[in-house]
């Protein structure tokens, strides 16, 4: 894209793909560029954040009986409203963040982005369950999602903020 004061282009800088401006005096010489992170590819690095990110916030409320016991009491459509908010919010930081003005070409890798952090999160919320045996798949199925969600409703956040880290 070019403007009469700056143009942007992509490229692949050291595996990576980043956004170089170079600003322009008004003879048309490049004065200066900046070059930004394009963060529209899902990757190994990304994965590590978003784990990383939900298992700072999933490790402490695995623990707390509290969520076991909300588990037990919250109603399904609760469970419901819990997905879709974070569906709504995850989905809407994603994109404003790493794919505006850039969804176009790229919409493949924001449905990755997000499909992934999700299994991302829910992955480290059921192996610290299990790992602490709070986690009743075969005795209480039910239960056993209700406790997912609720642990994975938060940690879907910190997930995302770790992975906005560059």
């Amino acid at each position: 894209m070019k403007n009469n004061n700056l143009e942007t282009e992509v490229k692949r800088i050291g595996g990576y793909l980043k956004e170089v401006v170079t600003f322009f005096d008004s003879s048309g010489k490049p004065v200066s560029h900046t070059i930004n992170p394009l963060m529209v590819e899902l990757r190994l690095r990304d994965i590590t954040q978003i784990f990383i990110g939900a298992l700072l916030i999933a490790s402490p409320l695995c623990f707390t009986e509290e969520v076991w016991n909300l588990s037990i009491t919250l109603k399904r459509l609760n469970i419901f409203y819990l997905l879709l908010c974070s569906f709504i919010t995850v989905t809407c930081f994603v994109y404003f963040n790493f794919y505006r003005f850039k969804l176009k070409g790229h919409l493949i890798e924001f449905i990755k982005r997000i499909t992934a952090t999700y299994f991302i999160t829910a992955s480290s919320v059921i192996l610290i369950l299990f790992l602490i045996d709070k986690l009743p798949i075969f005795s209480s199925p039910l239960i056993a999602f209700k406790r997912i969600v609720i642990i994975g409703f938060p940690a879907i956040f910190g997930a995302t903020i770790t992975d906005s880290l560059k």
